[in-house]
């Protein structure tokens, strides 16, 4: 069965995702996966969906535009791709949390370290002045750190970086990230 990556963005309002999936469904295309959110008022939501025999990509992305362009929202589809080698990197799950003044960069600097020791950014989260911090922001970095990395090589190179851009930085493996953070 062919997986197709759908992507759409636009002006958030109630309904988006309830077109979204009604095309999906009115087509016999069962959802997957689905991440989705909303930045500063734009809707953005990633679907992966499996199409039916007698559906393809072309046909899917026709009918999605033709529901969701009178809605001022825009779509993309790509084939999913079946990657050999996604499941054969021993990694573990670690949460990477970042507090500190805004700045141009701060983003690339932290995952340009992640970059060079071979870290996946599965998941990222940026969070600008809360209550809790009205003048710092907060990134929380999901990532998959491979076993063959040493952590405190890893660990070592995200604090020098934390310490020059004047962040606080945590590094915790998710198990422990969620037992604290249901506490």
């Amino acid at each position: 069965m062919e997986k197709v990556v759908v992507a759409v963005f636009g002006n958030d309002r109630p309904g988006i995702v309830c077109n979204i999936s009604s095309v999906f469904a009115e087509n016999g295309c069962n959802i997957e996966d689905i991440s989705q959110t909303v930045l500063q008022g734009e809707f953005c939501g990633m679907f992966v969906v499996s199409l039916p025999p007698d559906l393809d990509i072309t046909r899917l992305e026709s009918l999605l535009k033709d529901r969701l362009i009178p809605l001022k929202l825009r779509v993309l589809t790509k084939k999913l791709e079946k990657k050999e080698n996604a499941q054969s990197v021993d990694k573990e799950d670690f949460v990477i949390v970042s507090i500190g003044r805004d700045r141009v960069g701060l983003i690339a600097e932290i995952s340009c370290v992640m970059y060079r020791f071979g870290v996946n950014i599965a998941n990222l989260k940026f969070i600008n002045r809360t209550p809790a911090f009205p003048d710092k922001t907060m990134t929380i970095y999901e990532v998959e750190i491979p076993r063959h990395v040493k952590l405190s090589e890893f660990s070592d190179a995200l604090r020098k970086k934390a310490l020059e851009l004047e962040l606080d930085i945590t590094i915790q493996h998710r198990r422990i990230f969620e037992e604290l953070s249901r506490i």
